[in-house]
């Protein structure tokens, strides 16, 4: 049993076809999946997704790269949250300074206030950090406390996740750590401990080799499991059950 704990089910193709996807997961023993909001609409989205498939759960946010110009009416995120208690998290929130698409100050102002969610609605924050590490770190350091940080998908230095892990996030790897080039992220992964983990598709991006070029899907985060499981030596069976665990822990609050 796996789960793949973030992907985009309201973004083409997967939209299109999506009872074939839900099927060729289940075929692969994959039992959930956490899809992700990244702006209003797709957030309005999500809510129908969830509604329908029992399996799908949901998290809810505005994508840092989509903040400028957006930040209007981000209250109605948190409006959506009380409107079903499948989703189980805010965002994909964070801060993005590699590609330069919404200002720096919109970027801080819109993960905190994903931030004030979670704490309001008790619910975890799942983050998106590209060439933000010192911010990322400082906000997070502010609130950890008060709530949990999940980093998704994973791409930084083996210092980083250990900051990272020291405000007790969990880090969340994706199809990259199948990259031939990827050696200091299969570092990375040789270090963070297996009950810190979790893993994901990020699909429709990201498909791991040896599928990179097409469109990824839920059914693939059986080989980025594969490959934690290669990295660190142990059983396929062992991150698939113990990921699973996690996703139920970090957004489920299930004990065992």
């Amino acid at each position: 049993m796996i789960i793949d704990s973030h992907c985009h089910l309201d973004y083409e193709p997967l939209i299109n076809n999506i009872d074939q996807v839900l099927l060729n997961a289940k075929n692969n023993n994959i039992i959930s999946l956490l899809t992700i909001g990244t702006s209003l609409e797709s957030s309005k989205k999500v809510l129908d997704i969830v509604d329908k498939y029992p399996n799908v759960y949901g998290a809810i946010g505005i994508h840092p790269n989509s903040t400028s110009g957006n930040l209007k009416n981000i209250d109605e995120i948190l409006i959506l949250k009380k409107k079903n208690k499948k989703i189980l998290a805010f965002g994909e929130t964070g801060l993005d300074y590699f590609y330069k698409r919404s200002e720096k100050k919109d970027q801080v102002f819109s993960f905190e206030k994903h931030i004030n969610f979670s704490i309001a609605e008790n619910v975890p924050v799942i983050v998106h950090t590209r060439d933000a590490d010192d911010d990322t770190i400082s906000i997070i350091k502010k609130y950890y406390q008060k709530t949990n940080f999940l980093i998704h998908c994973f791409t930084g230095t083996l210092d980083f996740a250990k900051k990272l892990l020291d405000l007790n996030c969990l880090i969340s790897f994706s199809g990259i750590i199948t990259f031939k080039k990827s050696n200091n992220l299969r570092d990375v992964v040789k270090y963070v401990p297996l009950e810190r983990m979790l893993i994901e598709t990020d699909s429709p991006y990201l498909s791991p080799d040896p599928f990179r070029g097409k469109s990824n899907e839920p059914a693939n985060v059986k080989i980025i499991a594969e490959t934690v499981a290669s990295i660190k030596k142990i059983s396929f069976d062992e991150v698939a059950n113990l990921t699973t665990t996690n996703f139920k822990k970090f957004f489920l609050n299930e004990k065992n």
